[in-house]
């Protein structure tokens, strides 16, 4: 398999600059090779909102609190999984976010331990960023830690930005869409051949519960449909 997109399979899409980040950290040159054929394309939400949620709109989420520290941009991210404690955790330790508050509060006030930075990485395939730029984190042929029951299966395609509060821009779903249209001809496969889910769904079908993502403001349906009428259509160039 080609490890890095090759987004000239959809060149008849209008796409953002792409920039090939895979050896962004240790840990993503380490991660474990894929055990099977990709069978889900699935979308997160990734990064602060820009401008600050009301009063009113924060006070449904846990603790009444917006959880931080990503920023709105694919460096920012970077950080956030191989630097910030709660970041490496996530991609680092096993269980639930209960599970790893602990650990979270330790590392929070003494440090990240170095052997868990050695292995810390971001966890999506793909990072969108506002302006439609597209980041490769990670190669095509290795598991991702996106989505529990997906990461060896599926590649996490992520969008900057929180659309429980904001929708994604032009640019970012245009991005997108040649990102899954072109990833889907490199891979051979059809449309309908791949589920096409947002992050809750596939928490869903290992009976997780849903994490708003990603989000309201996020056209999901009219997304998935552009995809499955591109990628069924004749490629030119």
């Amino acid at each position: 398999m080609k490890p890095i997109l090759d987004l000239s399979l959809a060149s008849e899409l209008p796409c953002g600059p792409f920039q090939d980040r895979t050896e962004h950290s240790h840990g993503a040159l380490h991660r474990p090779h894929r055990e099977e054929s990709c069978r889900a394309l699935v979308f997160h939400r990734i990064g602060e909102p820009l401008s600050p949620p009301s009063p009113e709109e924060t006070a449904h989420l846990p603790g009444g609190v917006l959880p931080g520290g990503e920023g709105r941009d694919t460096d920012g991210i970077i950080r956030f999984f191989t630097s910030h404690p709660e970041g490496v955790a996530t991609v680092t330790l096993d269980g639930s976010y209960d599970d790893k508050k602990a650990t979270i509060d330790k590392w929070t006030r003494d440090g990240v331990p170095a052997a868990y930075q050695e292995k810390a990485f971001v966890p999506y395939t793909f990072v969108i960023e506002p302006d439609g730029a597209v980041h490769q984190l990670l190669r095509l042929d290795v598991a991702g830690a996106h989505a529990r029951g997906f990461n060896h299966s599926g590649i996490g395609v992520a969008f900057v930005g929180d659309f429980r509060f904001e929708a994604p821009t032009d640019e970012q779903l245009e991005s997108g869409l040649a990102v899954s249209v072109a990833l889907l001809r490199q891979l051979g496969l059809s449309a309908s051949a791949v589920k096409l889910y947002s992050h809750d769904e596939a928490r869903a079908v290992i009976g997780q519960g849903p994490k708003e993502c990603v989000g309201k403001h996020f056209p999901l349906d009219a997304f998935r449909q552009r995809i499955r009428e591109q990628a069924a259509a004749p490629e030119r160039g």
